[in-house]
């Protein structure tokens, strides 16, 4: 049975189906912790590219900054290496240590899983409620396995960066 909701039909046992393919952003994470990994996959391979980028940006800058603000560039580089001691930039780099520690434990767990078949398992037949087999498959646990690894280490880097 189906009913309509905000001018959209949806399927009983298959509740924000049309909202969640037209954009997969809005997925609620309630009980889906793979939906949270998938949110925070994306929001941390965009802080670490920013930062690859600004790494670029400042590991380049006494070439730059001589053509620029025709300054000697070494003298500019020590003026940025001395506004990055400060502690925003400290939190930036705890931030990005914890994009980076989480991004790669996910992919290699996407890698497994996704492109290899590790620990998906066999599909099972459909049935309402459905709830997709790779929900109980050892996938999850890997799954929390990378949550708990990516907190611990993300603990590590925090003590390593503010002492």
């Amino acid at each position: 049975m189906a009913r309509e909701q905000g001018g959209a039909v949806e399927k009983e046992n298959r509740p924000g189906f049309w909202r969640s393919s037209l954009n997969p952003w809005t997925v609620r994470t309630k009980n889906n912790p793979e939906r949270v990994a998938f949110v925070l996959h994306r929001v941390t391979g965009f802080i670490i590219l920013a930062f690859l980028l600004a790494h670029i940006l400042e590991t380049d800058s006494p070439v730059w900054s001589q053509i620029v603000y025709h300054v000697n560039g070494w003298a500019f580089w020590n003026h940025i290496m001395g506004i990055e001691s400060g502690l925003a930039f400290r939190i930036g780099e705890f931030i990005v240590a914890g994009a980076v520690l989480f991004h790669a434990p996910n992919g290699i767990r996407l890698l497994l899983t996704e492109f290899f078949g590790v620990g998906v398992g066999r599909p099972g037949d459909p049935k309402p409620p459905y709830v997709p087999f790779t929900f109980t498959a050892a996938q999850r646990q890997w799954l929390y396995a990378v949550f708990v690894v990516w907190i611990v280490l993300w603990i590590i880097a925090g003590v390593i960066i503010f002492t």
